[in-house]
């Protein structure tokens, strides 16, 4: 697959003194799109058709909620909901209909099958159309360009090769994307070098913040009053970034 390169803003992310770059990337794009779909463009037809289609995961209604611009969210939320309350309304009629049979005096074991099997594929639409979102969507293709990029630039230019070797590492997320488009970009001996140095990467960050966090817990100790934090006041949201690939305020 041909990717975009985006370089300046990956250069920019790997200067920063983060425990993951692509985390860095991942919330510029993220707070991007959400400014994106409360702005002019709930009006373009086209755009509206998609939300109607589509909308958002929870998480991400959840933000649009929070960026506190009430009017061009109603208007994408009446659309969409009435694409899918029409969806909802079949399902809710097919089902009726086999409730009324199965409740009528003649018993059989087909009608609760029936019924059954009914109730679990709206259970299964709810839930499909839950995990769809034109946000993710769109940060899930703006991530693939950046990760292309980063092991595009580790691939041709030596200095961003230094940045990423003294980096503090990735979320073990991004870890498993970056891997996986190397593997689907580099190949030989330079695939071999790149997953080497990465994995260094990531086991001597692991231990740095392993052993972090321990100093953090016995901070808390009143013998350990006097001393510093040695910066590791943070820690524990770090570490937690680390793991799950959520930045979270601190």
């Amino acid at each position: 697959m041909k990717y975009e390169l985006e370089t300046i803003p990956v250069w920019d992310a790997f200067k920063k003194e983060c425990e993951c770059p692509i985390c860095i990337l991942k919330d510029k794009a993220q707070e991007t799109y959400l400014k994106f779909f409360l702005g002019n463009s709930v009006m373009v037809p086209e755009m509206r058709v998609n939300v109607n289609k589509t909308g958002f995961c929870p998480d991400h209604f959840s933000l649009l909620l929070q960026k506190r611009s009430p009017h061009y969210l109603g208007l994408m939320t009446h659309t969409h909901f009435k694409e899918y309350r029409e969806k909802l309304n079949k399902k809710f009629s097919q089902i009726n209909k086999l409730a009324v049979n199965a409740s009528s005096k003649i018993k059989t074991p087909l009608k609760d099958k029936k019924l059954i099997e009914s109730l679990k594929d709206l259970e299964s639409f709810v839930n499909e159309s839950d995990k769809k979102c034109l946000i993710c969507d769109k940060i899930d293709y703006t991530m693939k360009r950046y990760i292309f990029t980063t092991v595009y630039l580790w691939k041709k230019n030596s200095e961003f090769r230094n940045y990423f070797k003294e980096s503090k590492g990735f979320c073990l997320e991004h870890q498993n994307l970056i891997s996986n488009m190397a593997a689907e970009y580099l190949n030989g001996v330079e695939l071999g070098e790149f997953i080497k140095e990465l994995l260094e990467v990531q086991d001597r960050n692991l231990k740095r913040l392993e052993e972090e966090i321990l100093y953090f817990t016995q901070k808390f100790s009143q013998e350990n009053d006097d001393k510093p934090w040695n910066g590791t006041k943070d820690a524990h949201y770090r570490l937690i970034q680390k793991i799950t690939g959520k930045t979270t305020e601190h």
